[in-house]
């Protein structure tokens, strides 16, 4: 199972957000940045990302990454994951991306970078491949716990809109968790926000290679079919705190269901490439 890309290129590249940036974070909920790494670290990341991909690692059942989204064989995918991929390669933690990202996660949400802890989600969009539903990041975590949190969105390629470039609400991040729903059957774990949402006033963020977004756990957001020829490659990453107990779980009606129906889930705290429970 061994593979080895070797160590992400060199790069002198470092990058912290204005003052601007984190008050507009702070008003809007997201915020874009043109340029977080480089060209070079974008080739690196790529083959890694295409290998965790490839026909040889989708025919492992013994892969040791998440691939949801893969359906029975003779089915179309429309849209795979790989979840944790620095867990089998921890150099992904040794990134121009990592360091950037890590650096601005610091300053949106106001923490010392000693605090923050990460983990990746590699996603992949076929031509034709679904949207991803408005929803809050926070509807699929643990009732139990509170969460200070964000997600740095990194295409490995330019995006556009038609390809499924991120959509956020401005501002939704203050109203908190709101209710949410199964899309599908509750095993599929696919969630949206239960009531209408206001749609037009959504921002729309393409990217060029090399850009990345930001948003807020409690942001909505979404993302459009792939229309293009082209599959959409991207990169998400999650920053966090340390994930504290409540003395009362959130009241989250659709974590329940789901539970009901796979029973409970081995929630962990994922800290430098390493599981620990909570």
């Amino acid at each position: 199972m061994a593979h080895s890309f070797g160590p992400p290129p060199k790069s002198d590249f470092e990058l912290s957000p204005s003052r601007r940036e984190i008050e507009l974070f702070r008003e809007n909920g997201f915020l874009v940045v043109e340029r977080i790494t480089t060209d070079e670290e974008i080739a690196w990341l790529r083959q890694i990302y295409e290998f965790i991909f490839s026909p040889e690692q989708a025919a492992r059942r013994d892969a040791p990454l998440d691939r949801s989204g893969t359906r029975d064989a003779g089915e179309p995918v429309l849209l795979s994951q790989a979840f944790f991929p620095e867990v089998r390669f921890p150099e992904l933690l040794q990134t121009t991306h990592w360091r950037n990202a890590r650096r601005y996660a610091s300053a949106l949400l106001g923490v010392d970078e000693t605090e923050l802890a990460s983990w990746g989600h590699m996603i992949r969009k076929p031509p034709g491949g679904r949207p991803v539903l408005w929803h809050q990041d926070h509807a699929y975590w643990d009732p139990e716990f509170d969460y200070q949190a964000l997600g740095v969105w990194l295409p490995l390629h330019d995006v556009t809109a038609e390809m499924g470039a991120m959509n956020f609400i401005p501002g939704s991040h203050k109203r908190g968790l709101v209710a949410h729903r199964h899309a599908d059957k509750p095993e599929e774990n696919l969630l949206t926000v239960a009531e209408p949402i206001d749609e037009a006033s959504a921002v729309s963020c393409p990217l060029r290679m090399g850009g990345a977004t930001f948003h807020h756990n409690e942001t909505l957001h979404y993302t459009a079919p792939n229309t293009t020829a082209e599959p959409r490659l991207a990169y998400p990453m999650e920053f966090q705190t340390k994930p504290q107990r409540r003395a009362v779980p959130t009241p989250m009606p659709w974590v329940d269901e789901r539970r009901a129906v796979i029973g409970q889930p081995p929630f962990v705290y994922v800290a430098d490439g390493k599981f620990l429970p909570l």
